[in-house]
């Protein structure tokens, strides 16, 4: 097929396409590209007769073709690969490093225990809060009552008294009390008396620590002492009559 044949028709097999009159050099690019196949087809337009695009020698110095297999492509390819650096660590480097886990772990153990104890320690020795309640404390219609502490050391147990205003108990009944039972009973009398309710200070000595006094508040919140009681304080003094 002499080049001055210029126009060709084109079979594309696989799509069973057609193109006609296509010029010599744009079927040669199709091939180059892989466009055209070697099983497609090829005539000069205006014959019958089709050629392979494979089996025209036209086309064969544009048709793609394979390397053979040589035997030193596979023993190059095996071969290891060589970089340009290479890093080796020293001996001394990895004796030097040292493993921070374990001391992070110990340090957080010792953290939650000193915050486990500090909390503990910290609400067995609370005092009651340094302040009077003195207005609540010279009212002479206020009901008051004093915490004292007798003993020795560990084996201290509270004291209570009772009163209103700032007169000293009114009778030996409300003085000295040793449970906190007989307080609440004597209370109750007191507030039974009176046909409004009272304003109640609770005034501990500075020795009283607080976990002695908030089961006492926590009694005076439940009835019947609830609607007896219109407001309760809790101060030190040392003025407890």
């Amino acid at each position: 097929m002499a080049d001055q044949r210029r126009f060709l028709d084109v079979w594309i097999v696989d799509s069973n396409t057609v193109y006609r009159e296509v010029p010599f050099t744009v079927v040669t690019d199709w091939v180059q590209q892989s466009r055209l196949l070697p099983d497609d087809k090829v005539r000069p337009s205006g014959t019958k007769d089709w050629l392979s695009v494979g089996g025209s020698p036209d086309f064969a110095p544009y048709l793609p073709r394979i390397d053979p297999f040589r035997a030193e492509d596979r023993a190059e390819a095996l071969e290891p690969v060589e970089l340009d650096f290479s890093y080796h660590r020293r001996h001394d480097e990895e004796d030097n490093d040292v493993d921070m886990i374990p001391l992070i772990d110990v340090s957080l153990v010792l953290l939650i225990f000193f915050m486990i104890t500090a909390s503990g320690v910290g609400a067995a020795v609370i005092p009651t809060p340094p302040a009077k309640n003195g207005q609540v404390y010279t009212e002479p219609e206020n009901v008051w009552i004093g915490i004292t502490l007798e003993g020795e050391g560990k084996d201290r147990v509270p004291v209570y008294s009772l009163g209103t205003g700032t007169s000293p108990p009114a009778s030996d009944e409300d003085r000295n009390l040793h449970s906190q039972k007989d307080l609440l009973a004597r209370l109750q009398a007191m507030l039974g008396q009176r046909k409004t309710p009272a304003e109640l200070s609770i005034n501990a000595s500075p020795s009283v620590e607080a976990g002695m006094v908030r089961p006492l508040f926590e009694v005076l919140e439940s009835s019947p002492f609830r609607e007896k009681i219109s407001q309760k304080y809790i101060g030190v003094s040392e003025e407890i009559p």
